[in-house]
């Protein structure tokens, strides 16, 4: 019963702030806290102004959107209101993880990410702007397994419906190639654009029939001390790539278990986006569950409109 009522506040606390965009207040005439002070004059807030008055999209560099002072309590201490942006909140779950991150270190860093977000990315995603980006150098998720948070993985983006959390690292790379990295972003805004819950096959997004093909279909039986597995054996090497094919992968990303659900969706987007529709079915066209979900994807890649 809390959970619901914790999404229904959440459901309605999105609805202001997105309805609210072009004047930075919500309806109760307070600030959206995904916008810096309108008064303050310090170099972040000035070039986080100037992103969204170029972009129509909020830049953070921190996930506390507010931290506000509101007296002292009844034994005489101070308290505060604080708001995250909270990744872990969808609007039909909450996932049972936290997310750490490392934030940009200097000034430079920070303009540096605006410059590249700014030139190199938006131009792409015009169409599929997210809410607000908040740039890291790192995102470690935790993930709670018998009451204790453990180390799941570092990923390179994760989003909710308020929020693109961006690696932006990446950027710190000598020679990197600044029009190349743009598009791999790309791949992540398009799957964040489709919505759905990231943590169960992205539940409820325009994109669930997709992951519903391998998420329902055995990949195939293996044996081991006389019990059955559905799921890769351990060891498949790039040798055995057509035996991904056979149940929908396009990439083996691990070699020691399926792809995730975001790395799937991705190689789907890259290949929509880097190859032709009759590249696509002269490579893969003998395999059934590849074009099933290929059918499924590509008008929605189409309809970003996004072209390299």
């Amino acid at each position: 019963m809390k959970n619901k009522i914790y999404l229904w506040l959440f459901a309605i606390l999105l609805s202001i702030t997105a309805c609210q965009k072009e004047d930075n207040l919500t309806l109760s005439g307070t600030r959206d806290p995904f916008a810096p002070d309108p008064k303050a004059t310090d170099e972040e807030s000035v070039l986080r102004r100037s992103f969204y008055e170029n972009t129509g999209c909020y830049l953070l560099f921190n996930d506390t959107l507010r931290h506000e002072y509101k007296g002292l309590d009844a034994y005489g201490n101070p308290y505060y209101e604080t708001e995250l942006i909270g990744l872990e909140w969808s609007m039909t779950s909450v996932q049972g993880s936290r997310f750490i991150f490392d934030y940009l270190e200097t000034q430079n860093q920070k303009q540096q990410t605006a410059d590249f977000l700014q030139t190199y990315l938006i131009p792409y995603v015009q169409n599929i702007l997210p809410y607000s980006i908040l740039a890291v150098n790192k995102i470690d998720q935790y993930d709670e397994k018998s009451g204790v948070y453990q180390y799941q993985s570092s990923p390179s983006s994760y989003s909710n419906m308020r929020c693109l959390a961006l690696n932006v690292s990446s950027l710190w790379k000598e020679g990197i190639d600044k029009t190349t990295y743009a598009q791999s972003i790309c791949y992540n805004i398009i799957l964040a654009s489709w919505g759905g819950d990231p943590s169960y096959y992205y539940y409820g997004g325009l994109a669930e029939e997709f992951f519903n093909v391998t998420r329902k279909r055995p990949y195939w039986v293996y044996y081991n001390d006389d019990k059955a597995y559905y799921d890769f054996p351990y060891g498949l090497g790039d040798e055995d790539i057509e035996l991904f094919y056979e149940v929908g992968f396009l990439e083996n990303t691990n070699e020691t278990k399926t792809p995730t659900t975001e790395e799937d969706a991705i190689s789907y987007i890259k290949a929509c986006l880097t190859i032709t529709d009759e590249e696509f079915r002269s490579r893969y066209g003998s395999y059934e569950a590849v074009m099933k979900k290929y059918e499924i994807i590509k008008p929605l890649v189409d309809a970003t409109n996004i072209q390299f």
